[in-house]
């Protein structure tokens, strides 16, 4: 097995280099054939990616959400397989997925070579894997990046990113369409979801899989500060489904119109809105753990 690493150097706060470094040190120990590429500026990951698809079977991603957003996009259109070393703040990827963190056992993930199909989000400056959302949610990523040398780190980030956020909570009017059927809506915050997790953990959307077939739409409508902080709680594990505030639509085609509201998908904030966004299921591959039960 031929594989590629498109690592981010600056991951994790910085500690990707030495991820990567330790990589190479176990691959090298194992005698697997592999090239190390370093992204150098935002959206790197993509031409590299797609650079790599040409050479190698399993191209793999090693830092955060971004990364592997940005390496899912240079590869979904090829034969690649995707690989994934999780390395940065939200691991979402990750989660969704069951790659484990631990650098050896998600190196031996990919060693074992158990291959998925993983539905692709896609809209027209941008494609993600993971989710896809305006309002609160992107703000609290924008905070975390903005402050990448600041004192907290991990999932503290996005603690810190919350509270920021909630002290200055906005709702916005906005026109959503979900298959064709038009809603418009006061809203703090609108998550596509393509997995469970967003945000660190957060398990907005409790009942999304990667290869559905469609979106899970999380749609938070306008709510008090104070009762949207003592809801957050509750969502990384998934308790908040039943508040009269939240609605959970499935889809597989969304538009949202407003004001221009600032965009993230997959950790990576790109434009504003108005947002228009398809799945397209089972179009990547991607190496996750196997089974309990498969040899």
């Amino acid at each position: 097995m031929s594989m590629a690493i498109i690592a981010n150097p600056l991951a994790g706060r910085g500690r990707g280099k030495q991820t990567a470094e330790r990589v190479k040190q176990l691959l090298t120990e194992r005698s697997i054939d592999f090239e190390m590429m370093y992204t150098k500026y935002h959206r790197h990951g993509i031409e590299l990616a797609y650079e790599a698809s040409s050479k190698h079977e399993l191209v793999v991603a090693l830092g955060g959400d971004g990364t592997i957003g940005e390496v899912l996009e240079g590869i979904w259109e090829t034969s690649s397989t995707l690989g994934i070393i999780p390395g940065g703040t939200g691991n979402d990827y990750a989660r969704g997925l069951g790659i484990p963190r631990n650098l050896e056992e998600a190196l031996q993930v990919l060693l074992d070579k158990n291959t998925v199909s993983l539905d692709v989000g896609v809209e027209k400056d941008k494609v993600f894997g993971v989710l896809a959302s305006i309002g609160f949610p992107a703000h609290v990523i924008q905070h975390v990046n903005n402050n990448r040398n600041g004192i907290f780190k991990g999932s503290l980030a996005i603690l810190a990113g919350l509270v920021s956020t909630l002290r200055s909570l906005q709702s916005y009017p906005i026109k959503i369409s979900i298959d064709g059927m038009v809603m418009e809506k006061n809203v703090v915050g609108v998550f596509l979801m393509n997995m469970p997790y967003g945000g660190g953990g957060l398990k907005f959307a409790p009942q999304a899989r990667f290869n559905d077939g469609h979106f899970s739409i999380v749609i938070v409508e306008e709510v008090g500060k104070l009762d949207l902080a003592l809801t957050l709680p509750k969502v990384y594990f998934g308790k908040h489904t039943s508040h009269p505030a939240v609605t959970i639509l499935t889809g597989q085609e969304v538009e949202i119109e407003s004001e221009p509201l600032v965009r993230m998908f997959d950790g990576d904030m790109c434009g504003t809105t108005p947002l228009k966004a398809k799945i397209i299921p089972h179009a990547a591959q991607v190496v996750v753990p196997k089974p309990l039960d498969q040899p």
